[in-house]
């Protein structure tokens, strides 16, 4: 397959972007060769990623010199990228002009929400590269609301994903662990890395 670059990008930080990048490359390790590019001056992918083994290639660059320079690179079925939460950064801009789908990781409140729109407005809408919200940090007891502003978003143009991602303790507790929710084996583990499951099958349905 040609080599498909996918940025995860949110303005705002606290948002499960570095857990979704990072899980979301776990997932699609098991069929394709991944490389994940830590962009992000915290560098919390990499720390992750240095306390277990991993299936998958972990790169630490926020060069944009260089980054605009991804897809010459093929020796990879897919790059994903973690991005800094800086919509000003010329990091994130060389990611997503670079960029063949963009995923928005987002948790339902208010307050992340309005840095999700100003995060399309700004930095995903101008380069019409495909794009799609992941609703994340979801509390199991109120799934009903995050439908519900899933239906809102759709309604004001914004693609979104039908999967979900539940707020678990596992997730933090897999990043301790150095290693994915997949492989993260306590409480609850089995659901939250299901709705990983769904999310990037439902992406990788719109790629192929």
């Amino acid at each position: 397959m040609t080599t498909k670059i996918i940025a995860v990008v949110n303005g705002k930080g606290g948002v499960a972007k570095t857990t979704t990048a990072f899980n979301l490359a776990a997932i699609y390790s098991r069929r394709h060769e991944v490389l994940l590019v830590d962009s992000d001056p915290q560098g919390s992918a990499t720390a992750w990623a240095s306390r277990g083994k991993q299936p998958f290639v972990v790169a630490r660059e926020s060069n944009p010199e260089i980054l605009a320079r991804l897809k010459k690179i093929d020796q990879y079925d897919l790059i994903i990228c973690d991005t800094p939460p800086n919509l000003g950064s010329g990091t994130l801009s060389a990611i997503v002009s670079a960029a063949d789908y963009v995923v928005l990781p987002t948790p339902p409140s208010l307050m992340d929400l309005i840095a999700l729109m100003e995060t399309v407005t700004t930095s995903i809408a101008p380069t019409q590269v495909k794009h799609r919200v992941v609703l994340t940090k979801v509390d199991p007891r109120r799934m009903t609301d995050a439908v519900d502003v899933q239906e809102s978003l759709r309604a004001d143009g914004i693609p979104v994903c039908s999967s979900i991602v539940r707020l678990y303790a596992g997730h933090e507790k897999s990043v301790v662990d150095g290693v994915s929710i997949l492989a993260w084996k306590g409480r609850n583990a089995k659901e939250a890395g299901a709705d990983y499951k769904n999310v990037a099958d439902e992406l990788q349905r719109e790629w192929n």
